[in-house]
């Protein structure tokens, strides 16, 4: 009885590690199958950005210094005046000029206004027509040569900051989306006035200064106010597009590969080195970042071009690119052959392959532990890029 009661022991133990170790295989070949997801070709306005920081300031600023150092008799103007060319802003008296007068006054009003009338001040004359952005002194104090009695500014612009991956993207006459940070709600539209070719490094860092010039300038914009820039790079209205996700490359060709993983478009090592760890900090793959140095050497893009603020870049096709369809296995679709346009990061815009209302698979990416994602090879090289692209 008790060797009959071992047996069934060991057999059901047995039993039910063979059904665990069952269970567990065909876990494991469920969750290697495949799966998609689904998306539709469809018509959609597509906008490439650039997004950067600026601050604004004005197109020539100036200090108004008194001609001679004395006292500053009396200031006709206040902030915020408009003044012209030529205006007289106040009087100034010469240090002789003012003791003369202290002393006149001392003896007796007469011989103040009599010194007064035959020695005249000397006037305080604005060099341009602008705005006063700053009054420094009050009537009645010493001032000499070198002190700005008020500050006066032209007209208003935007002073952009963008680094040395951008700056290639952006070109004179440029439409610019202006918003400043404390009116958030409020864009006013600029455009490119001048782009600079000296550098300056901030935090190690190769920044260039782009001037905007607003087409009307808000009134509540202020010298010094912090801005947030949107330049248009490319738009496309009713353009073709499938997400950005569907986007599929063959990189079996040797072609394909030489151009990938080997070209450099002539960058030196350390300068290279210098740009990968900056799109690496910026957030992107190193398949992001060897599609980049691809499309650099071929003249496509420049390496890091754009930030990596979800926005978009020029493709060209190399007829390498395809999406996958839905076929009678389930579990082998489709690849179709299409050739794409640019991208702003979410869509991708198809030229060839594909018609609108074409439905075209998604491979969701297994993330382990049951998790899965969208995704396929070039769905961050396709998605990144302009520093803002947005549809």
């Amino acid at each position: 009885m008790k060797k009959t009661i071992k047996w069934i022991v060991i057999l059901a133990v047995l039993g039910g590690g063979g059904y665990g170790f069952y269970e567990s295989k065909l876990k494991k070949k469920e969750a290697s199958a495949p799966s998609y997801d689904r998306t539709k070709a469809e018509l959609r306005d597509l906008r490439i950005t650039v997004e950067s920081t600026g601050e604004v300031r004005p197109r020539n600023r100036l200090d108004v210094k008194p001609p001679i150092a004395g006292r500053l008799e009396e200031l006709l103007v206040d902030e915020g005046d408009e003044v012209k060319k030529g205006q007289v802003l106040g009087w100034v008296s010469s240090t002789e000029r003012a003791t003369l007068l202290d002393a006149a006054l001392a003896t007796s009003i007469e011989e103040f206004e009599y010194w007064e009338e035959l020695y005249k001040p000397s006037p305080l004359i604005s060099p341009l027509k602008g705005t006063i952005i700053a009054r420094n002194f009050e009537p009645g104090q010493s001032i000499n040569a070198n002190d700005a009695v008020v500050v006066i500014a032209d007209d208003l612009i935007v002073i952009a900051n963008l680094d040395e991956t951008d700056i290639g993207l952006v070109k004179l006459a440029q439409q610019v989306g202006v918003r400043l940070e404390a009116y958030p709600d409020k864009e006013f539209s600029c455009e490119v006035e001048k782009i600079a070719y000296d550098a300056r490094t901030v935090s190690n860092v190769t920044m260039y200064e782009v001037d905007v010039r607003p087409d009307r300038l808000p009134p509540f914009a202020r010298s010094g106010m912090t801005a947030n820039l949107e330049f248009l790079i490319e738009e496309k209205e009713n353009a073709l597009v499938i997400s950005a996700s569907a986007i599929q490359q063959n990189f079996s060709s040797e072609t394909s590969k030489v151009n990938v993983e080997k070209s450099d478009g002539g960058i030196d090592a350390d300068r290279r080195a210098m740009m990968m760890q900056r799109m690496r900090e910026r957030g992107m793959s190193d398949a992001e970042i060897k599609e980049r140095f691809a499309q650099f050497a071929s003249g496509a893009a420049q390496p890091g071009s754009g930030g990596g603020n979800g926005g978009g870049k020029k493709r060209k096709s190399d007829g390498g690119f395809y999406v996958l369809m839905a076929s009678d296995d389930p579990e082998h679709p489709t690849a179709r052959r299409v050739e794409v346009g640019i991208s702003d990061g979410s869509y991708t815009e198809i030229i060839k392959g594909l018609e609108e209302g074409d439905e075209v698979l998604i491979q969701k990416i297994n993330m382990g532990s049951g998790k899965s994602n969208n995704g396929s090879s070039l769905m961050s090289t396709m998605g990144r890029g302009g520093g803002g692209g947005r549809h």
